[in-house]
């Protein structure tokens, strides 16, 4: 009998304990999960984990979703993190907040931010992320504000901290009001209290669908035409080269493009759709914890057995993350060499392929033009007959640097392409555009061969071709284009600029 009562007393306690986990565990999931309400979130992180901050209040682009961060850049970030073997854990806060955040080395980077002048002093910038289209938001009657200059006198909404509004900060009579909510924002605007906002389109559009206010009209064309990008601290260049890694590759392998199909055209459907979703999880959650609790009297019994297993499992589990961080270092590095030439110490040949297909697809996606400029050095085999081929390597060097400097834009690239001849890729410029930048090359390689004090100065022919690109061209076309180019400004004299019109 004694061992009778015992047992009873024992499953009434396990019963007991269960049915309280089963109380807490109702409690958190039908009040939120008791979402944390500070404002300055807590970070902490492993050696392979990158913190991202981003704005809470920019759906769908990147959001705060009771707790949980959600958005287009918040998919494309985690992409970007599980190609190169790294967690990227997106926080969303207030962005004036975050921006002070990453200043006080709280976070690896800013995601979805725009760059300008003053945010460059503070951050190098990625590759191009999002194309962000910042527009005008107006009441539909009215027909006198079409561009930025006719904000002069207006009260115009703009967001704290973001782009638009350094923007607008530029032009002293232009009345700013800045947002702290879309949905009271666009409430003003249709009843007349504020006269325009100046937001991404997308945010904007998802915002009019999401509360449904109308009386509220797009001006087209946009104010600005921007690519996000992502940012991080000044001189953090292994961090800036992995995100640019990874940003590359779901380029190349088509994840960026399924992540951008399965945003597109979200609206308030999808915030319905994911409310009935959470319902329904919890209520399973709720289901399957019962489930856990009556397997947990089981489990207790076998727990020092699996311990001594987990720790097995653990140290086998380090050491294999410890050779893969090593043979990703060596790849990286190994990757970085071949992308190089010996001589010039600039983007080589291989590089200049790579980088040229994947930013024919980039403009073929976003329609934008995409220049190329090819240069040869004038007579070279005659320099190196009459100065010797060590002194030709030094004039290639010298050039190189020439080219290289000229170029500044993020995303732009200057290569040797061959021999005396190098390639430079400008990325969303005309014709007009790389003219310009092929007649600075031009000029500064002239004033070099002068200041060397030689008789007869290195000079060297270019050739500029443009396009922007369709389904029906090549990338070969605008090489071949640029190279026709270049052999007419060799007819021509040499030491000049020729730009033909692609066909």
């Amino acid at each position: 009998m004694g061992n009778s009562v015992k047992s009873g007393i024992k499953n009434n306690s396990a019963w007991f304990i269960a049915a309280v986990f089963v109380l807490i565990a109702f409690l958190l999931l039908f009040t939120g999960f008791a979402a944390n309400t500070d404002d300055s979130p807590d970070i902490s992180k492993s050696p392979d984990t990158l913190i991202l901050l981003g704005n809470e209040d920019l759906p769908p682009i990147v959001y705060n979703d009771k707790g949980t961060s959600k958005g287009v850049a918040v998919d494309i970030a985690k992409a970007i993190g599980k190609s190169v073997g790294y967690d990227i854990q997106v926080l969303t806060v207030n962005w004036e907040q975050a921006q002070q955040m990453m200043q006080s080395g709280e976070a690896d980077g800013l995601l979805h931010i725009n760059q300008s002048p003053e945010r460059e002093k503070l951050y190098d910038f990625s590759d191009p992320l999002l194309k962000s289209e910042f527009s005008m938001f107006v009441r539909i009657d009215n027909t006198t504000l079409r561009d930025i200059g006719d904000l002069r006198g207006k009260v115009v909404g703009v967001e704290p901290g973001g782009y638009p509004c350094t923007l607008l900060e530029r032009y002293e009579d232009i009345v700013i009001e800045k947002i702290n909510n879309w949905d009271d924002s666009f409430t003003a605007l249709s009843s007349g209290e504020i006269d325009a906002i100046v937001v991404d389109r997308w945010i904007g559009e998802y915002e009019l669908a999401d509360t449904g206010i109308t009386g509220i009209k797009i001006v087209d064309p946009p104010i600005e035409t921007h690519y996000s990008r992502i940012a991080v601290r000044k001189g953090d260049s292994e961090t800036l080269t992995l995100i640019n890694s990874g940003l590359r590759e779901i380029t190349d392998d088509g994840t960026f493009d399924k992540i951008m199909e399965q945003w597109r055209g979200k609206r308030v459907i999808y915030l319905t759709e994911d409310y009935f979703q959470i319902f329904y999880l919890r209520n399973l959650s709720l289901f399957l914890l019962l489930i856990v609790l009556v397997s947990i009297y089981f489990v207790m019994k076998y727990r020092k057995l699996s311990k001594k297993l987990e720790v097995r499992v653990k140290e086998r589990t380090e050491e294999l993350r410890h050779a893969n961080e090593m043979l990703k270092a060596a790849n990286m590095k190994l990757e970085r060499i071949s992308m190089v030439d010996g001589l010039t110490s600039i983007k080589n040949r291989r590089a200049f392929d790579l980088e040229f297909n994947r930013t024919w697809k980039v403009s073929l996606r976003e329609g934008m033009p995409l220049a190329l400029i090819m240069i040869d050095i004038d007579r070279f085999k005659e320099f190196n007959d009459t100065y010797g081929h060590l002194s030709g390597d030094q004039k290639l060097k010298r050039v190189a640097e020439v080219i290289e400097g000229t170029i500044k834009r993020p995303g732009d690239l200057a290569s040797r392409y061959g021999g005396e001849e190098f390639a430079v890729m400008l990325m969303n410029t005309s014709a007009d555009g790389a003219a310009a930048v092929a007649e600075e090359i031009r000029a500064r390689v002239e004033e070099m061969g002068a200041e060397d004090g030689e008789a007869e100065g290195v000079t060297l022919s270019l050739g500029v071709a443009s396009v922007v690109p369709d389904n029906e061209m090549e990338p070969e076309d605008l090489i071949e284009a640029a190279d026709r180019a270049l052999y007419k400004a060799k007819e021509d004299g040499r030491n000049r600029v020729v730009t033909l019109s692609f066909s």
